[in-house]
Protein backbone atom coordinates (compact mmCIF):
# COMPACT_ATOMS: atom_id res chain seq x y z
CA UNK A 1 0.00 0.00 0.00
CA UNK A 2 1.30 3.50 -1.19
CA UNK A 3 -0.70 5.30 1.55
CA UNK A 4 0.93 5.34 5.34
CA UNK A 5 -0.68 6.32 8.46
CA UNK A 6 1.31 9.22 9.85
CA UNK A 7 1.38 10.09 13.82
CA UNK A 8 0.64 13.68 13.40
CA UNK A 9 2.22 16.47 15.53
CA UNK A 10 0.64 19.63 16.01
CA UNK A 11 1.53 22.76 18.18
CA UNK A 12 -0.37 23.48 21.20
CA UNK A 13 -1.56 26.88 19.78
CA UNK A 14 0.35 29.69 18.39
CA UNK A 15 -1.47 29.27 15.36
CA UNK A 16 -0.61 32.04 13.23
CA UNK A 17 2.77 32.67 14.00
CA UNK A 18 3.57 28.72 13.63
CA UNK A 19 2.38 28.10 10.07
CA UNK A 20 5.26 29.29 7.25
CA UNK A 21 4.96 29.22 3.73
CA UNK A 22 6.81 26.84 1.56
CA UNK A 23 10.85 26.91 1.82
CA UNK A 24 11.11 27.57 -1.95
CA UNK A 25 8.87 30.37 -2.27
CA UNK A 26 10.03 34.35 -2.59
CA UNK A 27 13.15 33.20 -3.42
CA UNK A 28 13.92 36.75 -4.70
CA UNK A 29 12.31 38.49 -1.83
CA UNK A 30 14.19 39.13 1.22
CA UNK A 31 11.52 41.50 2.37
CA UNK A 32 8.96 39.07 2.60
CA UNK A 33 11.22 37.04 4.79
CA UNK A 34 12.56 39.99 7.52
CA UNK A 35 8.60 40.65 7.73
CA UNK A 36 7.74 36.76 8.86
CA UNK A 37 10.85 36.86 11.34
CA UNK A 38 9.71 40.14 12.74
CA UNK A 39 6.11 38.58 12.50
CA UNK A 40 7.12 35.22 14.40
CA UNK A 41 9.52 36.90 17.33
CA UNK A 42 10.68 34.36 19.46
CA UNK A 43 6.88 32.69 19.41
CA UNK A 44 7.46 28.62 18.34
CA UNK A 45 7.43 28.67 14.71
CA UNK A 46 7.89 25.97 11.66
CA UNK A 47 10.04 28.89 10.64
CA UNK A 48 12.81 27.62 12.82
CA UNK A 49 12.12 23.78 11.48
CA UNK A 50 12.62 25.26 7.60
CA UNK A 51 15.52 26.07 5.67
CA UNK A 52 14.08 29.17 3.32
CA UNK A 53 16.31 29.25 0.49
CA UNK A 54 16.61 32.98 0.19
CA UNK A 55 19.55 32.28 2.45
CA UNK A 56 20.99 29.92 0.53
CA UNK A 57 24.25 28.62 -0.07
CA UNK A 58 23.97 26.27 3.05
CA UNK A 59 24.87 27.63 6.70
CA UNK A 60 25.81 24.85 8.52
CA UNK A 61 24.70 26.96 11.82
CA UNK A 62 21.70 27.78 10.30
CA UNK A 63 21.47 23.50 9.95
CA UNK A 64 22.19 23.14 13.63
CA UNK A 65 20.31 25.29 15.04
CA UNK A 66 17.15 23.50 13.10
CA UNK A 67 18.03 20.74 14.37
CA UNK A 68 18.29 22.01 17.93
CA UNK A 69 14.55 24.01 17.75
CA UNK A 70 13.64 20.26 16.37
CA UNK A 71 14.89 18.39 19.63
CA UNK A 72 13.45 22.03 21.65
CA UNK A 73 10.29 21.64 20.28
CA UNK A 74 9.29 18.14 21.66
CA UNK A 75 7.67 20.08 24.59
CA UNK A 76 5.12 22.11 22.43
CA UNK A 77 4.30 19.17 19.85
CA UNK A 78 1.29 17.16 20.32
CA UNK A 79 0.93 13.61 19.12
CA UNK A 80 -2.66 13.24 17.60
CA UNK A 81 -2.14 9.30 16.75
CA UNK A 82 -1.90 7.69 13.56
CA UNK A 83 -4.50 9.60 11.01
CA UNK A 84 -4.91 11.77 8.21
CA UNK A 85 -5.58 15.46 8.08
CA UNK A 86 -8.28 16.61 5.97
CA UNK A 87 -7.43 19.86 5.02
CA UNK A 88 -9.51 23.15 3.83
CA UNK A 89 -7.69 26.30 2.42
CA UNK A 90 -9.60 29.34 1.08
CA UNK A 91 -7.59 31.90 -0.47
CA UNK A 92 -7.66 34.23 -3.27
CA UNK A 93 -11.82 33.50 -3.48
CA UNK A 94 -11.03 29.68 -3.83
CA UNK A 95 -10.98 26.78 -1.77
CA UNK A 96 -9.21 23.81 -2.02
CA UNK A 97 -9.48 20.55 -0.31
CA UNK A 98 -6.59 18.24 0.65
CA UNK A 99 -5.61 14.75 2.64
CA UNK A 100 -2.27 14.75 4.85
CA UNK A 101 -1.06 11.57 4.66
CA UNK A 102 2.26 10.09 4.45
CA UNK A 103 3.38 8.16 1.19
CA UNK A 104 5.72 5.23 0.68
CA UNK A 105 9.41 6.35 -0.66
CA UNK A 106 9.57 2.95 -2.54
CA UNK A 107 6.71 3.69 -4.57
CA UNK A 108 8.67 6.82 -5.85
CA UNK A 109 11.50 7.45 -8.19
CA UNK A 110 12.64 10.68 -9.20
CA UNK A 111 14.72 9.44 -12.86
CA UNK A 112 11.44 9.96 -14.82
CA UNK A 113 11.37 6.51 -14.66
CA UNK A 114 7.42 4.81 -14.05
CA UNK A 115 6.16 4.15 -10.64
CA UNK A 116 3.07 4.86 -8.65
CA UNK A 117 4.55 8.08 -7.64
CA UNK A 118 5.82 10.28 -10.44
CA UNK A 119 7.49 13.22 -10.80
CA UNK A 120 6.20 16.20 -13.56
CA UNK A 121 9.21 17.94 -14.31
CA UNK A 122 12.90 17.16 -14.21
CA UNK A 123 14.75 16.87 -11.08
CA UNK A 124 17.77 18.57 -11.00
CA UNK A 125 20.24 16.52 -8.75
CA UNK A 126 22.84 19.09 -8.18
CA UNK A 127 19.55 20.85 -5.59
CA UNK A 128 19.82 17.25 -3.94
CA UNK A 129 23.06 17.27 -1.31
CA UNK A 130 21.43 20.37 0.23
CA UNK A 131 18.14 18.72 1.01
CA UNK A 132 19.67 16.01 2.37
CA UNK A 133 22.14 17.42 4.11
CA UNK A 134 19.41 18.95 6.35
CA UNK A 135 17.20 15.81 6.53
CA UNK A 136 20.15 13.60 7.52
CA UNK A 137 20.18 14.62 11.53
CA UNK A 138 16.14 15.84 11.56
CA UNK A 139 14.51 14.41 14.04
CA UNK A 140 11.13 16.24 12.72
CA UNK A 141 9.49 16.15 9.03
CA UNK A 142 7.46 19.41 7.86
CA UNK A 143 6.13 19.19 4.16
CA UNK A 144 5.58 21.44 1.41
CA UNK A 145 4.87 18.41 -0.78
CA UNK A 146 1.58 18.36 -2.82
CA UNK A 147 0.63 15.48 -4.81
CA UNK A 148 -2.09 14.51 -7.54
CA UNK A 149 -4.52 12.03 -7.93
CA UNK A 150 -7.22 11.78 -10.37
CA UNK A 151 -10.68 11.51 -8.85
CA UNK A 152 -13.30 13.07 -11.52
CA UNK A 153 -16.29 11.85 -9.72
CA UNK A 154 -14.85 13.15 -6.33
CA UNK A 155 -15.40 9.86 -4.76
CA UNK A 156 -12.32 9.55 -2.29
CA UNK A 157 -12.44 12.12 0.16
CA UNK A 158 -15.00 11.83 3.16
CA UNK A 159 -17.49 14.32 4.40
CA UNK A 160 -16.25 15.79 7.66
CA UNK A 161 -18.48 16.17 10.87
CA UNK A 162 -15.93 16.58 12.74
CA UNK A 163 -14.70 19.40 15.18
CA UNK A 164 -11.21 20.68 13.91
CA UNK A 165 -8.09 20.28 15.19
CA UNK A 166 -7.00 23.85 13.71
CA UNK A 167 -8.57 26.79 12.33
CA UNK A 168 -6.76 30.06 11.57
CA UNK A 169 -5.79 32.91 9.27
CA UNK A 170 -2.44 32.23 7.50
CA UNK A 171 0.20 34.99 7.74
CA UNK A 172 1.06 37.22 4.71
CA UNK A 173 -2.60 37.23 3.04
CA UNK A 174 -2.05 33.06 3.10
CA UNK A 175 -6.01 33.21 3.63
CA UNK A 176 -7.75 30.59 5.62
CA UNK A 177 -7.06 27.04 6.50
CA UNK A 178 -9.13 24.39 8.64
CA UNK A 179 -7.77 20.97 9.62
CA UNK A 180 -9.89 18.06 10.26
CA UNK A 181 -8.51 14.36 11.84
CA UNK A 182 -9.36 11.10 10.18
CA UNK A 183 -8.52 8.26 12.11
CA UNK A 184 -11.10 6.30 12.41
CA UNK A 185 -9.56 3.00 10.95
CA UNK A 186 -12.62 1.72 8.39
CA UNK A 187 -12.42 5.40 7.20
CA UNK A 188 -8.50 5.39 6.66
CA UNK A 189 -8.72 1.82 4.92
CA UNK A 190 -11.76 2.88 2.40
CA UNK A 191 -9.41 6.31 1.70
CA UNK A 192 -6.89 3.91 1.03
CA UNK A 193 -8.18 1.63 -1.27
CA UNK A 194 -10.05 4.44 -3.02
CA UNK A 195 -6.95 6.19 -3.79
CA UNK A 196 -4.50 3.34 -4.50
CA UNK A 197 -7.41 2.05 -7.03
CA UNK A 198 -7.60 5.12 -8.80
CA UNK A 199 -3.57 4.44 -10.22
CA UNK A 200 -0.29 6.72 -10.02
CA UNK A 201 0.22 10.00 -8.22
CA UNK A 202 1.71 12.67 -10.09
CA UNK A 203 4.12 15.43 -7.40
CA UNK A 204 2.63 18.82 -8.25
CA UNK A 205 4.83 20.78 -6.19
CA UNK A 206 8.07 20.00 -3.91
CA UNK A 207 9.51 17.23 -5.81
CA UNK A 208 13.38 18.12 -4.91
CA UNK A 209 12.16 18.21 -1.45
CA UNK A 210 10.71 14.77 -2.15
CA UNK A 211 13.62 13.47 -4.16
CA UNK A 212 16.25 14.65 -1.11
CA UNK A 213 14.09 12.36 1.16
CA UNK A 214 13.90 8.95 -1.25
CA UNK A 215 17.69 9.91 -1.84
CA UNK A 216 18.34 9.65 2.24
CA UNK A 217 15.98 7.07 2.56
CA UNK A 218 18.04 4.88 0.21
CA UNK A 219 21.34 6.05 1.98
CA UNK A 220 20.36 4.34 5.47
CA UNK A 221 18.32 1.59 3.68
CA UNK A 222 19.86 -2.17 4.45
CA UNK A 223 21.13 -0.76 8.23
CA UNK A 224 17.45 -0.01 9.51
CA UNK A 225 14.33 -1.55 9.87
CA UNK A 226 12.68 -2.37 7.24
CA UNK A 227 9.20 0.02 8.52
CA UNK A 228 11.87 2.95 9.47
CA UNK A 229 9.73 6.24 9.36
CA UNK A 230 12.26 7.75 7.01
CA UNK A 231 10.91 5.35 4.35
CA UNK A 232 7.98 7.30 4.24
CA UNK A 233 7.71 11.03 3.51
CA UNK A 234 4.45 13.29 4.47
CA UNK A 235 2.38 14.81 1.55
CA UNK A 236 -0.78 16.55 0.75
CA UNK A 237 -3.34 14.57 -1.58
CA UNK A 238 -5.04 17.23 -4.10
CA UNK A 239 -7.71 15.56 -6.69
CA UNK A 240 -6.30 17.52 -9.35
CA UNK A 241 -9.96 18.25 -10.66
CA UNK A 242 -10.53 20.04 -7.22
CA UNK A 243 -11.66 23.60 -8.66
CA UNK A 244 -9.55 25.26 -5.78
CA UNK A 245 -6.73 23.89 -7.64
CA UNK A 246 -5.42 25.70 -10.05
CA UNK A 247 -2.11 25.72 -13.15
CA UNK A 248 -0.41 29.02 -13.35
CA UNK A 249 2.52 29.18 -16.12
CA UNK A 250 6.55 29.79 -15.16
CA UNK A 251 7.08 32.93 -17.24
CA UNK A 252 10.68 33.58 -18.25
CA UNK A 253 13.06 36.65 -18.35
CA UNK A 254 16.47 36.64 -19.95
CA UNK A 255 18.84 39.55 -18.96
CA UNK A 256 22.50 40.89 -20.84
CA UNK A 257 20.91 40.04 -24.36
CA UNK A 258 20.02 42.27 -27.10
CA UNK A 259 16.40 41.46 -27.49
CA UNK A 260 16.22 41.82 -31.52
CA UNK A 261 19.19 39.30 -31.66
CA UNK A 262 17.08 36.52 -29.68
CA UNK A 263 14.24 37.29 -31.72
CA UNK A 264 15.33 36.94 -34.57
CA UNK A 265 16.89 33.20 -33.30
CA UNK A 266 13.30 31.86 -33.47
CA UNK A 267 11.78 30.15 -36.28
CA UNK A 268 8.53 32.00 -35.91
CA UNK A 269 6.77 34.69 -36.99
CA UNK A 270 6.35 38.42 -34.79
CA UNK A 271 3.52 39.35 -34.84
CA UNK A 272 3.71 43.13 -32.87
CA UNK A 273 1.11 45.14 -30.49
CA UNK A 274 1.31 48.20 -29.50
CA UNK A 275 3.74 48.84 -26.46
CA UNK A 276 1.02 49.91 -24.40
CA UNK A 277 -1.15 47.37 -24.20
CA UNK A 278 -2.02 45.42 -21.00
CA UNK A 279 0.51 42.39 -20.38
CA UNK A 280 0.24 39.72 -22.87
CA UNK A 281 0.04 36.63 -19.72
CA UNK A 282 -2.23 34.53 -21.99
CA UNK A 283 -1.05 34.63 -25.34
CA UNK A 284 -4.42 33.84 -27.76
CA UNK A 285 -2.84 34.04 -31.51
CA UNK A 286 -2.64 30.70 -31.96
CA UNK A 287 -4.98 29.87 -35.36
CA UNK A 288 -5.46 25.98 -34.06
CA UNK A 289 -4.21 23.59 -31.50
CA UNK A 290 -0.93 22.89 -33.37
CA UNK A 291 0.42 26.24 -33.67
CA UNK A 292 2.10 27.88 -30.61
CA UNK A 293 1.81 31.39 -29.34
CA UNK A 294 4.47 33.12 -26.68
CA UNK A 295 4.10 36.78 -25.84
CA UNK A 296 7.20 38.94 -25.20
CA UNK A 297 7.80 42.37 -23.58
CA UNK A 298 10.98 44.62 -24.51
CA UNK A 299 12.08 48.02 -23.48
CA UNK A 300 10.46 49.24 -26.84
CA UNK A 301 8.31 46.47 -28.37
CA UNK A 302 5.52 43.94 -27.19
CA UNK A 303 4.54 41.04 -29.37
CA UNK A 304 3.71 37.34 -29.65
CA UNK A 305 6.27 34.87 -31.58
CA UNK A 306 3.77 32.45 -33.59
CA UNK A 307 5.33 29.53 -34.48
CA UNK A 308 3.16 27.65 -37.13
CA UNK A 309 5.00 24.00 -37.35
CA UNK A 310 6.66 23.83 -33.97
CA UNK A 311 8.72 21.07 -33.39
CA UNK A 312 7.75 20.43 -29.85
CA UNK A 313 4.18 19.67 -28.35
CA UNK A 314 4.45 22.28 -25.85
CA UNK A 315 5.11 25.92 -25.77
CA UNK A 316 7.67 25.77 -22.80
CA UNK A 317 9.55 23.28 -24.93
CA UNK A 318 9.81 25.29 -28.17
CA UNK A 319 10.98 28.42 -26.40
CA UNK A 320 13.70 26.76 -23.69
CA UNK A 321 15.07 25.13 -26.79
CA UNK A 322 16.48 28.56 -27.67
CA UNK A 323 16.54 30.15 -24.39
CA UNK A 324 18.47 27.64 -22.43
CA UNK A 325 22.09 29.20 -24.03
CA UNK A 326 21.35 32.07 -21.97
CA UNK A 327 20.97 33.19 -18.00
CA UNK A 328 17.35 32.50 -17.32
CA UNK A 329 15.00 33.78 -14.65
CA UNK A 330 11.87 32.42 -13.83
CA UNK A 331 8.89 34.24 -12.84
CA UNK A 332 5.33 33.54 -11.66
CA UNK A 333 4.05 36.72 -11.75
CA UNK A 334 3.10 38.57 -15.42
CA UNK A 335 3.80 41.74 -13.66
CA UNK A 336 7.00 41.30 -12.54
CA UNK A 337 7.50 40.04 -16.00
CA UNK A 338 6.63 43.06 -17.68
CA UNK A 339 8.49 45.36 -15.17
CA UNK A 340 11.43 43.28 -15.70
CA UNK A 341 11.09 42.94 -19.37
CA UNK A 342 11.21 46.82 -20.08
CA UNK A 343 14.84 47.32 -18.63
CA UNK A 344 17.61 47.59 -21.02
CA UNK A 345 18.95 44.50 -22.45
CA UNK A 346 16.34 42.40 -21.33
CA UNK A 347 13.46 40.44 -22.86
CA UNK A 348 10.89 38.87 -20.95
CA UNK A 349 8.38 35.43 -21.94
CA UNK A 350 5.44 35.02 -21.15
CA UNK A 351 3.73 31.41 -21.70
CA UNK A 352 0.12 30.03 -21.34
CA UNK A 353 -0.86 27.42 -18.90
CA UNK A 354 -1.92 23.69 -18.68
CA UNK A 355 -5.23 22.26 -19.04
CA UNK A 356 -6.24 20.47 -16.04
CA UNK A 357 -8.14 17.83 -17.57
CA UNK A 358 -5.27 16.94 -19.88
CA UNK A 359 -2.29 16.85 -17.39
CA UNK A 360 -2.37 13.07 -16.03
CA UNK A 361 -2.75 12.48 -19.95
CA UNK A 362 0.29 14.35 -20.43
CA UNK A 363 2.56 13.12 -18.06
CA UNK A 364 1.85 9.38 -19.37
CA UNK A 365 2.79 10.42 -22.75
CA UNK A 366 5.67 13.31 -22.08
CA UNK A 367 7.08 11.24 -18.90
CA UNK A 368 8.55 14.50 -17.08
CA UNK A 369 8.32 17.93 -18.26
CA UNK A 370 10.92 20.44 -18.29
CA UNK A 371 11.83 22.42 -15.59
CA UNK A 372 9.85 25.31 -13.95
CA UNK A 373 6.67 24.25 -16.55
CA UNK A 374 4.13 24.99 -14.47
CA UNK A 375 3.30 26.42 -10.96
CA UNK A 376 0.41 25.17 -9.07
CA UNK A 377 -1.32 28.57 -7.76
CA UNK A 378 0.32 31.69 -7.23
CA UNK A 379 2.62 31.95 -4.75
CA UNK A 380 0.64 33.24 -1.83
CA UNK A 381 -1.55 30.12 -2.44
CA UNK A 382 1.61 27.37 -1.74
CA UNK A 383 1.49 25.23 1.31
CA UNK A 384 2.37 26.15 4.34
CA UNK A 385 3.50 24.30 7.07
CA UNK A 386 1.48 22.94 9.96
CA UNK A 387 1.93 19.44 10.70
CA UNK A 388 4.60 17.89 11.57
CA UNK A 389 6.21 13.95 11.92
CA UNK A 390 9.28 12.13 13.69
CA UNK A 391 10.86 10.31 11.08
CA UNK A 392 13.71 8.71 13.29
CA UNK A 393 13.35 6.08 15.65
Amino acid sequence: MTLHVPHILLPKGNWEEWAVIACDQHTQDIEYWERVEAFVGNTPSALRLIYPEIYLPLNEKRVQDIHQAMRDYKEILVDHGPCFILVKRSVSGKERTGLVVAVDLDDYEFDGSYSFIRPTEKTIKERLPTRVKIREDAELELSHVLVLYEDPDFSVLPKITADPVYDFDLMEDGGHITGYRVNDENAIKEISDKIQALGGFLVGDGNHSLAAAKSFWESIKGSVPDKHPARYAMVELVNIHDPGLTFEPIHRVVKGVDPGKLLKRFNARIVESPVSESPVSEPSVAESPSVHSIGFITKDRRGTLVFDKPGHDLEVETLDEIIDDYPVEYEHDPEIVEKLGKEPDTIGFFLPSFKKSEFFSLIEKKGVLPKKSFSLGEENEKRYYVEARRITQ
